[in-house]
């Protein structure tokens, strides 16, 4: 039993146990004082019933006010309403006790204390409507701690909710105390409700020498393969305004959680601004550029795809001349197919614009979604091993791809023999990048480079020709 307790509780039995023994207690007790038996009697049970009232009127304060309600409420009563509901219990033992012990008649009592408790009402109607709203708010959860909302013109997320205010603080982290007499009265919008879904949207202006079309597969390909963003839906790209420096065009998107729109945001700018550096577009300033490249013009285009592919780093400008000649367009549509597992199709395809993906099985034998955007590749067992593909691949947006059949790569290392060196050597520095064979200080292990380019220099003179190897050295 707490402290706060223990008094009260072992007066409250010393008494009525005293009560109880009316002969042999009580009438030696009124013998020694000369009051009649039955005042003594009253006197005692009058003492018992007050310390009794007195230990409900604790209890009730202490763990019903200040206990049940604010676990079930998740609100902080002030210490004024437990002392005005102790009050009241205190109020309603005495007039009990006035009545049914001492036989007294109460009405001008019960009428004076109404008087009281009108006088007191109408002195704190103001704190009493700001406790019944605040109490209602937490019984109606119109809504909770961690909602954003909007309650007349103040927006924010609900920090606090007590007897009085409720607290809000806003994107700037200021605090807003809000009466809860005037939300009783105010349109209150819960934005987290039903689900903390919430739409946002990004602009950004393009030149015109950008087809709509690929600005769009490039946008949607950046926002959809922005790490860590969860959508709920995919995104989408329109093209809203014809301006003088270029095309503004608007992406919408819903993410799961508002309080993750920030985040989400600076991913998505950021994986849009990777895919437009790759495929040298540039945010519209409106001022002329004379070397620039337009994407319009296909053959720049695809040159300048050519270089941003790792596979081709370093190879010579004829190379990538040679290389762009080779490449033939795929268009596909979100679901389409570009390879089967299984299937052998010996080429690479390699990703101008939109997006890939396949599953693949990582170092920990978990399977993951790989995905493939702007200057990536992938099929490269299949070209140089002329092995079936691993995994199916999938679009995932309008993509246009290239693809490098094992034909026209049989025809770039008879123009150029010194492709299966360049090839080799870049194969094994992709490859143990992936396997992560790296020296402490992060550097490739020269060894293990050179081991690897080996096997792959013996792997193309098996399956595209020695004499073309020999020829070159």
């Amino acid at each position: 039993m707490k402290k706060g307790y223990r008094f009260l509780a072992v007066l409250t039995i010393a008494l009525g146990f005293l009560s109880l023994m009316r002969d042999s207690f009580i009438g030696p007790i009124a013998l020694v004082t000369g009051f009649p038996d039955e005042m003594v009697w009253q006197w005692v049970v009058g003492a018992f019933s007050a310390s009794l009232t007195f230990l409900a009127a604790r209890i009730f304060n202490q763990e019903f006010i200040h206990g049940y309600i604010e676990r079930a409420w998740n609100v902080k009563v002030p210490n004024l309403i437990g002392d005005i509901c102790s009050g009241i219990v205190i109020f309603i033992g005495g007039c009990l006790i006035l009545s049914l012990v001492f036989k007294q008649n109460i009405s001008a009592l019960i009428v004076t204390g109404a008087g009281s408790a009108a006088i007191l009402g109408f002195a704190l109607k103001d704190f009493a409507v700001a406790l019944a709203t605040g109490i209602m708010l937490n019984f109606e959860d119109t809504f909770k701690v961690g909602d954003k909302v909007k309650i007349g013109e103040y927006v924010g997320r609900v920090h606090q909710i007590t007897w009085r205010n409720t607290v809000l603080l806003t994107d700037s982290l200021e605090a807003i105390y809000i009466p809860n007499v005037k939300i009783s009265d105010a349109v209150v919008i819960n934005q987290d409700l039903p689900n903390a879904n919430t739409k946002q949207s990004l602009s950004f202006s393009i030149d015109y020498d950008v087809s709509v079309e690929s600005a769009e597969r490039i946008l949607y390909a950046a926002t959809l393969g922005a790490i860590g963003v969860k959508f709920v839906s995919p995104p989408y790209v329109y093209a809203r305004e014809l301006t003088d420096s270029g095309v503004k065009y608007e992406i919408q998107y819903v993410i799961t959680d508002y309080r993750d729109r920030k985040p989400a945001e600076h991913a998505i700018i950021k994986s849009v601004l990777e895919c437009m550096r790759v495929a040298n577009i540039t945010i519209s300033s409106g001022v002329d550029v004379e070397d620039r490249i337009k994407i319009a013009n296909r053959s720049l285009d695809l040159y300048h795809l050519v270089q941003q592919v790792k596979l081709f780093h370093r190879c010579s400008k004829e190379v990538w001349v040679s290389i762009g000649n080779e490449l033939v367009p795929r268009r596909f549509k979100p679901g389409d197919i570009i390879v089967h597992a299984g299937q052998r199709n010996d080429a690479i395809f390699i990703i101008a614009e939109g997006m890939a993906s396949r599953m693949m099985v990582n170092v920990n034998d978990s399977l993951v979604k790989q995905r493939f955007i702007a200057t990536e590749f992938f099929g490269r067992q299949a070209l140089f091993a002329l092995m079936p593909h691993i995994a199916t691949v999938t679009a995932e947006a309008d993509a246009l791809i290239y693809e490098l059949s094992k034909e026209s790569l049989q025809k770039l290392l008879r123009l150029h023999p010194e492709l299966i060196e360049i090839f080799a050597s870049t194969l094994a520095e992709l490859n143990l990048e992936e396997e992560r064979v790296i020296s402490a200080d992060g550097a490739i292990k020269s060894g293990e480079v050179s081991h690897v380019k080996n096997l792959y220099i013996g792997q193309l003179e098996a399956n595209y020709g020695r004499e073309t190897h020999a020829s070159s050295i």
